[in-house]
């Protein structure tokens, strides 16, 4: 009977050791994960979309992903209303034409919409941002981002 006792405590302490491994790990990760948003911060000075798309320059084309960062996905009139809020003015027109070059340059992608199309950002760019600021999400399992 003691033999089996001291087995059974055995298993449970090896069951505790290897939980706390994982927990150690899972604190590893999150303290690398700060640190190096510490060391971005301090070289860009913030962790604003230039970090994540150095390639968009255009001040308009910038909000629209910033926009689009906060939605997830919008259409041209959803994002025409958010970027005259944001920036005074906007139009549609405008607002087409950027997200034409932003496709073109594959950081929005096209996505089916309630009521037809809407725009999102490709998962390209949805990764490396989540990559810059250290967070480990497989976006095959989400919903959020389906296009490329």
């Amino acid at each position: 009977m003691p033999d089996e006792e001291l087995a059974r405590e055995v298993q449970e302490l090896r069951k505790a050791l290897e939980e706390l491994r994982e927990s150690f790990a899972l604190v590893s990760q999150l303290a690398q994960a700060y640190l190096r948003l510490i060391n971005l911060y301090a070289q860009y000075g913030g962790l604003g979309i230039e970090v994540a798309v150095p390639e968009v320059t255009d001040p308009i084309s910038r909000e629209i992903v910033r926009i689009l960062f906060d939605l997830k996905r919008a259409n041209v009139s959803e994002i025409a209303r958010e970027l005259k809020g944001r920036r005074g003015k906007a139009s549609r027109n405008t607002v087409r034409a950027k997200l034409r070059e932003l496709r073109e340059m594959g950081i929005v992608v096209e996505v089916p919409g309630e009521r037809g199309k809407c725009y999102a950002l490709s998962k390209k760019v949805v990764k490396k941002w989540l990559e810059i600021i250290g967070i480990p999400i497989n976006l095959d399992r989400t919903k959020d981002y389906r296009g490329d």
